[in-house]
């Protein structure tokens, strides 16, 4: 049987016998008030008598006050949509007198759950958890956590509060955009295995197109992972005979590959091709032609977030579901379908 180097046994040791999280063991061993399965609750007590655990000085540490310490975990801080989220949230936490202790997974749902356990494990108050490609469904619930968490991201059934934006009605609303320029033949850049968020948008585009009742032509350019591959499929689809008068890309990353593509090919935007987005980076409104995008509010999750989180802290009740909805944002990359 395991134990900490020390030869000590931890806290740690207690969840790896028992088969829990860290926190979940933590709960447990110092009795604290939040309601754990009496057969898990069993277990963690078996391990820690097995392994010879004292909670004295846990129960202690976590009888102390609050630390006003909130824990953030985001995928990757080089895409500009969530240091756009995570500004925010340090912002708002800052106002309401929080401090904001960021980890990021690198898109590994497993390291999200170790990520998770070590913020548990440094005390903090609640979490704030964006999903990015991973499910929330996988996540843990409240009861697990054993404290106050908020999600940012696709709907879960785990009983956690979530904000998001509406990314279904935001692919509807990018294919009516177009449409209403005329445009018949679409092309849709995505990853739609990676990003939860991409398939919503693809299917809303896809639902706006069919109940037209109008003859339309949609292909999927699928397995696209950012820039560099945009590009690629794009530069492609050109020197093939692209036939898509309007591309709609899932991220404006993937956009702004597509527009790469599209003046390397000697392709007019928007006068043959029209390219659209969604996220509103900043730099999407300085590359020439200007990128029109769908602005998916990330800054305002980031901020709605904290606040949720604090009326949890304040033993208050928080909006359960709270979903936003994207803006257009038209700019010179998209116009009137040629011919």
């Amino acid at each position: 049987m395991s134990r900490s180097t020390s030869g000590t046994p931890s806290i740690r040791d207690v969840a790896r016998t028992a088969g829990v999280s860290v926190a979940t063991a933590s709960r447990v061993m110092a009795k604290a008030n939040y309601p754990v399965a009496e057969p898990t609750r069993q277990k963690v007590l078996e391990a820690a008598r097995s392994l010879g655990f004292v909670a004295n000085a846990l129960a202690r540490s976590l009888a102390r006050a609050r630390t006003d310490i909130i824990g953030v975990v985001v995928p990757v801080l080089i895409n500009p949509y969530y240091a756009a989220m995570v500004e925010a949230i340090d912002q708002a936490a800052r106002e309401h007198g929080l401090t904001m202790l960021l980890s990021l997974t690198g898109g590994d749902e497993r390291r999200r759950e170790a990520v998770i356990d070590d913020l548990l494990a440094r005390r903090v108050d609640g979490l704030i958890v964006c999903a990015g490609a991973f499910d929330h469904q996988k996540l843990r619930s409240r009861e697990e956590l054993g404290m106050p968490a908020v999600l940012i991201g696709q709907q879960a059934n785990n009983g956690l509060p979530i904000i998001r934006t509406d990314n279904r009605r935001a692919g509807h609303d990018a294919a009516a955009y177009l449409w209403g320029l005329g445009h018949r033949r679409f092309a849709y850049l995505t990853s739609l295995k990676t990003w939860h968020d991409f398939h919503d948008r693809g299917r809303g585009m896809m639902e706006f197109l069919a109940g037209t009742g109008v003859p339309y032509e949609a292909e999927i350019m699928d397995g696209l992972f950012g820039e560099a591959d945009s590009y690629a499929r794009v530069r492609q689809e050109c020197d093939w005979g692209l036939r898509a008068t309007a591309l709609i890309a899932s991220t404006d990353r993937h956009a702004l590959g597509a527009l790469a593509a599209l003046a390397d090919a000697g392709r007019s935007v928007p006068g043959e091709v029209s390219v659209m987005g969604f996220d509103d980076y900043v730099t999407s409104g300085f590359v020439r032609p200007s990128l029109t995008t769908m602005q998916m509010l990330a800054a305002e999750m980031g901020r709605r977030a904290v606040e949720m989180l604090k009326r949890q802290l304040l033993g208050k009740s928080a909006p359960q579901r709270p979903m936003l909805q994207a803006t257009l944002v038209e700019r010179g990359s998209t116009g009137p379908a040629a011919g």
